[in-house]
């Protein structure tokens, strides 16, 4: 049966599988590779590596080229391409190699291993020279006359509208754009899409979902020369329209609702969907692209008058995603206003585009000069109580807070006194004797139960340490070793401990010092404890884990309850007495008033100085806080507005500036068409891709401009062309020249994006809550039917759904989707329980029809806004007979299908 249905125009997405085509991800395109090198990688190890093995080749290691990197030093290559496992460079940054751990200062974070793992992987690419980059020794960098006319440099070109040979088909002055390179390649557009593919496709589009079919009936009944022009006009005014377009912006934005930490954990951005929805508004709103842009960048400091209004996009830099990585937000601001990859300019000099490292450092300081704030979004009086309870419950807290650590940091030294002991008591569980805790707890006096379980669980043998300390108390549990030899070990360990505590206690008042004479602003040079004994020291307190319910914390991490049982009388009465007052004054706090998620500028910004090879410990020659150098007409003018983003902001919306206009406008193509008229959306530089129709890209960007900046507008032109109505028909001769359709001599089928296919399923199910704006939904929740958008987005721990279906990772910023085609995307449509469910509430929307033929056809109407074909009802109904399988699972092969699921 299943090849029958096959036949149908409605091919299921299981096909690919079926008739055993290749289903793989895509293998990034070696100038992708290339610029993943410069602004991911090198980066990363020009911080943790260059500096000893670079110029100072320490242990006979070079690894500033890739060259020294294959040759490696006494051990061998340091990256094997494309065997992340067998690398070197991997086992040492991940530490799982007790002689080879690097850096020497402590383990990367998460995120950075599996940057070095990826980079691997992909062949170890590095940029297109792999020799090392000397060190400027402080001549200025001068931009060339070339690299001045590169195209993306230049002002837009005003140009008439071309002749073309066949004038009777074009529409708008884009299709003779269109036309006229085609017709130069001897090619000619396909017919038009059919008045139901049309609306569907317009539909999807702006709305991200499918049209009704009263809305479809509606377009086809009306003959008027003007109808579709209504169609898009309708969908523009729709509220449901910046949801849709929102949503693309926030790709480009990198929007999450958590926060990584320094450890790599997650954490909450309280308020995040506030810059979301403000998003939304601005969309909806037709907020002109100038104002969007310096709302995002500077929007507390636009007009008094205008400022709540624009102050919520600031959300684009408070929601980075660390707090404390200003580079970050460098990379962002190029890429996605600019479309200029200047993060490569970070460790030296930009190799391909004209941005020196000096430029990078200048975008830097305007960022490192900002800091977190709040913009309230209630009435002076609620926030002033608010703030007024909340400083009086800090104020509270933190006197707990310290009581709290000089109690535990006495303790620790109490019971480090005894480790010993507690060390052969846990011998005596885990040991070859195999006791019970009780039986161990006889054998030393006085030992607390609760701190005995935790030395079990930390002196357990597959226990991971990030030290070396007791790698021979873990041979000997293996070995089953006698107890003497662990009462040897634990001893020796014991002294070890207050050794390192001795040196914790004497490193700690260094670093007093050097925090009290180092100026205000400047960043104390902390002296660091030796990297085993810190990790030892942090395992020993560590708080039990939430992720895992049977960990217990460390030895020496005493909850506050603990820590009052330890306490004498006056001491307790003490606090117990902070405790109370702080309970109150929590039960007393009313709930937090709503505010946006912001950036403000520090009390006194400051230029920073260029980071030589990106070394924050190696300072070159000062960076004032400016624009690019290629960018700016004439000289380079230092910002002298606080941090400078207002002036960054103006500088990038400057109706002079070649490539803000162009940037968005391809922005706005690409999500019409699946391809940008510039294929690196986020890269216009010498690495990204030439435009496939530099006419046209720049008749649109004076266009976009004209019309005051206006999206809807350009919607509006791109839409009402000829070009956006061809249909997706193959041509033999025109993919003998043209086998991408790059030329648009047809528009390329399109599957749905994981927000369009779900919102899709939901709505035409009956069930999508229209609902708009408001906090996040876990979109694992079954209960949850609000629209993808509104869904909640982790950084470190993605929704699978969202992962499968190639939603874009929200820690760096997204220029497109790269759509896959793996097994597991067809296995959720066959055994997914949310596809089953919306196929069951359809049959519910659908009814008792009077006939399973008119079932079908209602069906049909309802999915794919056309009437059945008499082949595909008579498969319909012998699917269900034949097959004895019920309407719902007929309709749920229909909601799987590549007509449902893509947009032609």
């Amino acid at each position: 049966m299943l090849d029958r249905v096959h036949r149908l125009p409605t091919l299921f997405l299981l096909l690919p599988a079926a008739l055993g085509l290749a289903q793989v991800e895509p293998t990034p395109s070696t100038a992708t590779q290339r610029e993943f090198f410069e602004t991911k990688v090198r980066p990363l190890l020009a911080k943790n590596c260059f500096g000893c093995h670079a110029t100072s080749k320490m242990g006979g290691l070079k690894m500033d080229t890739s060259e020294d990197m294959m040759k490696g030093g006494q051990d061998g290559p340091v990256v094997t391409p494309g065997k992340p496992d067998q690398s070197m460079l991997l086992k040492a940054v991940s530490y799982t190699d007790a002689r080879l751990r690097m850096p020497p200062s402590g383990k990367m974070g998460d995120d950075d291993i599996a940057t070095l793992q990826t980079w691997v992987k992909n062949g170890a690419v590095w940029g297109e020279r792999s020799h090392a980059v000397p060190v400027s020794a402080g001549s200025e960098y001068v931009i060339t006359p070339q690299q001045r006319a590169f195209w993306s440099f230049q002002p837009p070109k005003k140009l008439a509208p071309p002749e073309v040979k066949n004038p009777s088909w074009v529409q708008s002055p884009i299709d003779r754009f269109i036309l006229a390179k085609l017709e130069a390649k001897g090619l000619q557009p396909v017919r038009a899409a059919d008045r139901r593919t049309l609306i569907r496709r317009a539909t999807v589009d702006l709305l991200g979902l499918p049209p009704t079919p009263e809305e479809v009936d509606a377009f086809l009944n009306d003959k008027s020369p003007n109808a579709f022009s209504k169609v898009v006009d309708r969908l523009l005014a729709s509220p449901h329209y910046g949801e849709r377009w929102g949503r693309h912006w926030l790709d480009v934005a990198r929007y999450s609702d958590f926060q990584l930490t320094a450890e790599g954990d997650r954490q909450p951005l309280d308020n995040a969907f506030e810059y979301r929805d403000w998003v939304v508004r601005a969309f909806n709103d037709d907020m002109p692209y100038n104002q969007f842009v310096k709302a995002q960048i500077a929007g507390d400091q636009l007009p008094e008058a205008d400022r709540s209004k624009y102050v919520g996009g600031l959300g684009f830099y408070s929601l980075s995603p660390k707090p404390e990585f200003r580079e970050e937000r460098v990379d962002a601001t190029a890429r996605g206003f600019l479309g200029l990859t200047v993060a490569c300019a970070e460790c030296h000099n930009h190799k391909f585009d004209p941005i020196p490292t000096k430029d990078y450092y200048s975008l830097l300081g305007v960022f490192e000069s900002t800091e977190p704030d709040k913009y309230p979004l209630a009435p002076k009086d609620i926030v002033a109580t608010y703030e007024q309870q909340k400083q009086a419950l800090d104020k509270e807290q933190a006197v707990l807070q310290k009581f709290l650590t000089e109690q535990r940091s006495q303790l620790f030294d109490v019971f480090s006194q005894r480790t010993a002991e507690y060390a052969m008591a846990a011998w005596r569980v885990l040991g070859p004797q195999k006791k019970s805790l009780e039986d161990a707890a006889l054998g030393g006096k006085g030992l607390e139960r609760k701190v005995l379980e935790r030395w079990i669980e930390f002196l357990a043998a597959d226990r991971k340490r990030e030290y070396a300390s007791l790698d021979e108390w873990k041979s000997l549990l293996e070995k089953a070793g006698d107890e003497g030899k662990a009462q040897k070990i634990a001893d020796q360990f014991q002294s070890y401990l207050l050794g390192v505590r001795t040196q914790q206690q004497e490193v700690d008042a260094k670093n007093a010092v050097i925090k009290a004479q180092t100026k205000e602003g400047e960043s104390p040079k902390s002296i660091p404890l030796e990297r085993g004994m810190y990790y030892l020291l942090k395992d020993l307190q560590a708080e039990p884990a939430k992720k895992l319910a049977k960990s217990s914390g460390g030895p020496f991490f005493f909850s506050p309850d603990e820590v009052g049982g330890y306490l004498g009388s006056v001491s307790k009465d003490y606090f117990d007495t902070l405790r109370s007052r702080i309970y109150k004054l929590k039960a007393a706090l009313p709930t937090e008033y709503a505010y946006y998620p912001v950036i403000k500028d520090k009390a006194k910004p400051e230029n920073l100085h260029v980071y030589i090879r990106g070394n924050k410990e190696t300072l070159g020659e000062e960076a004032p806080r400016q624009f690019l150098a290629i960018l700016s007409p004439g000289k380079q003018t230092p910002f002298s507005k606080g941090s400078g983003r207002l002036e960054l902001a103006e500088s990038i919306v400057d109706p002079k500036n070649p490539l803000t206009a162009r940037v968005m406008v391809n922005r706005i193509w690409l999500h019409h068409f699946g391809a940008g008229l510039v294929g690196t959306p986020s890269n216009f530089g010498l690495l990204g891709e030439a435009p496939t129709n530099p006419e046209l890209l720049d008749y649109l960007a004076n266009r976009f401009m004209e019309n005051g900046w206006s999206i809807k507008s350009m919607h509006r032109e791109i839409m009402l062309s000829k070009t956006y109505a061809l249909s997706s028909e193959y041509s033999e001769a025109n993919v003998a020249v043209d086998p991408e359709a790059k030329l648009m001599w047809r528009v390329n089928a399109r599957r749905m994006d994981v927000e369009a296919m779900r919102d899709s399923l939901l709505y035409v199910a009956g069930k999508l809550d229209m609902t708009i704006g408001g906090p996040a939904i876990p979109i694992e929740d079954e209960k949850n039917t609000r629209r993808t958008i509104y869904a909640t987005i982790s950084r470190a721990k993605p929704a699978p759904l969202l992962r499968l279906f190639d939603f874009p990772d929200p820690n760096e910023t997204s220029e497109r989707r790269i759509a896959t085609n793996v097994p597991l995307q067809q296995l959720f449509f066959l055994n997914s329980d949310f596809v089953r469910v919306q196929a069951e509430l359809l049959a519910k929307r659908i009814g008792t029809a009077p006939s399973q033929k008119e079932g079908i056809e209602t069906a049909y109407r309802i999915l794919f806004g056309r009437m059945p074909t008499a082949e595909e009802v008579g498969l319909g109904l012998e699917f269900v007979a034949g097959q004895q399988q019920s309407f719902a699972s007929y309709l749920s092969a229909l909601l799987s299908s590549n007509e449902f699921n893509y947009v032609n």
